[in-house]
């Protein structure tokens, strides 16, 4: 196996990490938000990922490469209000105005909006392999999110809307700052993101400051969702999304957001009991066969 195809394995490597540690910490954000106040928690779930990321970065990362100038601040300052402010702040908005079917089904278009950046900035080109592969992987998630029961009537537009934001948003990000982190350290870049994401989403909630205590205490299974959520879901998962960038096109890494849905139905089979139904298994084979095509050719970059 030569070396490019060995660093291409190891970002699959990483892709499918990303998407088991978001499938799990679904349980461990709604262990959390049901003691804080959903923006405010973004605000402290930043702001503490910041000052790690900063520590670890100071540690692993050459002085040389810890660039602090105008142009890097302003675009980090700029890729996080896509990635984490605007994304943040429309996705639980959606929430808020919009039904939870329609919320799932809607985020599922966010691989869609990224290869369609992709392809208006002439950063990739479209395939055959790919547009299978979308379109396979997209009928495997309406499949599993029963998409029967979404409807777009006038008590749920204003969060469909913001749902759509939340995508379109997300997919600017992986669009926009490919290059950037290719050209810096991913640790470093991501830290600044961190901060400025904290700053913006602390504005939001300044207002729910008197709600930051939670109202049950401390509890031991808070604590284990509050860690999980700060380390893994939010410093691992950003930093292997930022890592990834370098390494493949954005829409291979929006691609492996489908598997997402598959692996909140194993969770649940495995922790909750909850047997696949035959629905379940189709579109979890739809979903998988969608993202191995879609990701088996890597095009070259213009």
């Amino acid at each position: 196996m030569s070396e490019k195809q060995s660093r291409a394995w190891l970002a699959i490597a990483a892709l499918l990490l990303v998407q088991l540690i978001f499938g799990f910490n679904y349980a461990a954000s709604k262990v959390i938000l049901a003691e804080f106040p959903p923006v405010l928690w973004a605000a402290v779930r930043m702001t503490t990922a910041a000052i790690l990321m900063f520590a670890f970065s100071f540690w692993l990362v050459p002085k040389e490469m810890r660039r602090s100038d105008r142009e890097f601040m302003l675009k980090t300052f700029i890729y996080s209000l896509f990635g984490i402010a605007f994304s943040q702040a429309f996705f639980m908005l959606g929430l808020r105005y919009t039904t939870t079917s329609n919320a799932a089904v809607l985020n599922s278009l966010t691989p869609i909006f990224t290869l369609f950046f992709a392809i208006m900035a002439k950063k990739e080109r479209f395939t055959v392999f790919r547009g299978v592969g979308f379109i396979v992987a997209v009928a495997g998630v309406l499949v599993l999110k029963n998409v029967e029961s979404f409807s777009m009537n006038g008590d749920t537009w204003k969060g469909d809307v913001y749902t759509l934001m939340n995508c379109a948003s997300l997919a600017l990000f992986f669009i926009l700052s490919r290059d950037f982190l290719r050209k810096n350290s991913p640790f470093w870049a991501t830290a600044w993101m961190f901060l400025w994401g904290a700053i913006l989403l602390g504005v939001a909630s300044i207002h729910q400051l008197d709600q930051l205590v939670p109202h049950s205490g401390m509890t031991e299974h808070l604590w284990i969702a509050i860690l999980y959520n700060i380390l893994l879901g939010t410093i691992l998962t950003y930093f292997l999304n930022s890592w990834t960038l370098t390494r493949v096109n954005p829409s291979v890494v929006a691609l492996f957001f489908y598997l997402q849905p598959v692996i909140a139905v194993l969770n649940g089979w495995l922790s909750l009991g909850e047997t696949p139904t035959t629905r379940m298994l189709f579109a979890m084979c739809c979903i998988f066969f969608g993202v191995g095509i879609g990701s088996m050719k890597r095009n070259p970059t213009p």
